[in-house]
């Protein structure tokens, strides 16, 4: 038994709109339509993409640093520790809770252009067509960057869309680039934790709280006392003791 034969249409009824590629069944009117609309949904998607980088990263002073790379991913980690002592009878009591310092690791991709977008990499490609650099230059500049914050002392800001974390340290990063990735396109870890710089040192109450507790203070003179009768002789014992 032959399969049936299901004819085709003559023209596809096939949208047109951003990402939907012209087809050879659609008028020239449409044809045109659709391959304007798959540029504008390109420059948009652009667009987004560029927007949301920029609330993405690490920041200084409201200024994004390393600039040369994106954000692949933000792991972010709040701890809260509860003292525990031991009781009697094998028990034990918790008390307080204290927020440890958080720890954030922002995972970046160096993808060769100065800022990401189409504009700036194609200005970086054609410098690097003149100067000889290029990419190779932008992905030194991002791992001599690395080195510098990773040794200063700055107080940086983590950002994302929803939510933003003061007070950050760049304490370490990490990187692997092997044969098979990361040789034009290296992936960098950084860590970052959180400094508390408002603790002050201070006493509340210096003074004793009983007199045996009291810091013994020198209020007179010792006044020299003959001694007792059939006291040993000290000075000719020392006498002896020095002339040995």
């Amino acid at each position: 038994m032959a399969f049936p034969v299901i004819p085709l249409p003559s023209v596809w009824d096939v949208p047109v709109m951003a990402g939907v590629p012209a087809l050879l069944g659609q008028s020239i009117g449409n044809r045109v339509s659709a391959s304007v609309s798959n540029l504008l949904g390109q420059e948009v998607a652009n667009w987004q993409i560029t927007s949301a980088a920029a609330q993405w990263g690490v920041f200084l002073n409201g200024t994004q640093i390393l600039t040369s790379a994106h954000v692949l991913g933000v792991e972010h980690e709040v701890v809260y520790q509860v003292p525990s002592g031991p009781t009697e009878n094998g028990g034990f009591v918790s008390y307080n809770k204290v927020k440890m310092p958080y720890v954030s690791r922002i995972l970046l991709v160096c993808d060769g252009s100065e800022s990401g977008t189409t504009i700036s990499a194609g200005l970086t490609q054609v410098l690097g067509a003149i100067t000889g650099s290029g990419p190779a230059f932008v992905r030194k500049g991002f791992f001599d960057t690395l080195e510098q914050v990773v040794a200063d002392t700055n107080l940086y800001e983590i950002h994302m869309p929803e939510r933003s974390y003061m007070s950050a340290n760049i304490v370490g990063y990490r990187f692997r680039r092997t044969e098979r990735e990361g040789i034009t396109m290296p992936v960098a870890e950084i860590m970052l934790q959180e400094i508390r710089s408002g603790a002050t040192q201070g006493y509340k109450n210096t003074s004793a709280q009983s007199v045996s507790a009291a810091v013994p203070v020198q209020s007179g003179q010792v006044q020299l006392q003959s001694l007792p009768s059939g006291a040993p002789d000290l000075a000719g014992i020392m006498d002896r003791i020095s002339g040995l």
